[in-house]
């Protein structure tokens, strides 16, 4: 989408998902039972804007809906979503016409850059060789791109909408290094008190 998109519905919440990512939501509000519906019945996608400190941020994520897993006769359901793609909210309105749940107009951003530092490649293999070997499970074989990796750590919301905001690979690159570099020391300490278990 670009500058002039159409409006596209919006479910803001404090969840902030990277492409391909799942999320299970419970939808209960009448304006979001009936979003869900439109969802089921017309394929469409729609945005979950970031909230922070009860506020719409700057960047969310357009998602599908994967499955409902539950749903009783009140209308009441138990859902997946999958991100589809990260978006900038361009502008937001509380209540979309003839609908009950809000919209706003978003620009798609591009996909994310492959990770070009040797010295930060050779990071990520080495924690994935002898620390988790499915760390790299959803990455391309071709490239190996910062999202990749940001999405293979599993972080919070809000330290993954952080890393968004960095423009310059050095910054992604020493966040993305101390994170692993923290996992590594995590790990190691398992390994040590699992052999200290072992011995008693």
């Amino acid at each position: 989408m670009d500058e002039s998109s159409d409006m596209v519905p919006f479910f803001p919440l404090g969840v902030f998902l990277f492409p391909g990512e799942d999320i299970p939501l419970r939808i209960f509000e009448p304006r979001y039972k009936q979003l869900i519906e439109d969802a089921r019945e017309s394929g469409i996608t729609f945005v979950i804007p970031f909230v922070m400190e009860e506020k719409i941020q700057e960047y969310g994520c357009e998602v599908k809906l994967k499955e409902i897993l539950a749903e009783n006769p009140r209308g009441r359901m138990v859902i997946t979503v999958e991100s589809v793609s990260l978006v900038r909210i361009l502008n937001h309105t509380r209540q979309m016409e003839g609908k009950l749940y809000a919209g706003g107009a978003v620009r798609r951003l591009p996909a994310s850059d492959p990770i070009q530092s040797g010295g930060l490649l050779d990071l990520v293999r080495d924690y994935a060789t002898h620390f988790d070997t499915e760390f790299l499970r959803y990455c391309k074989k071709t490239a190996i791109t910062y999202q990749d990796v940001v999405r293979a750590l599993n972080l919070p919301s809000e330290e993954k909408f952080r890393f968004i905001f960095m423009d310059d690979p050095l910054q992604k690159e020493k966040f993305i290094a101390g994170q692993l570099r923290y996992l590594k020391m995590i790990r190691r300490q398992e390994t040590l008190l699992g052999d200290d278990y072992g011995l008693n």
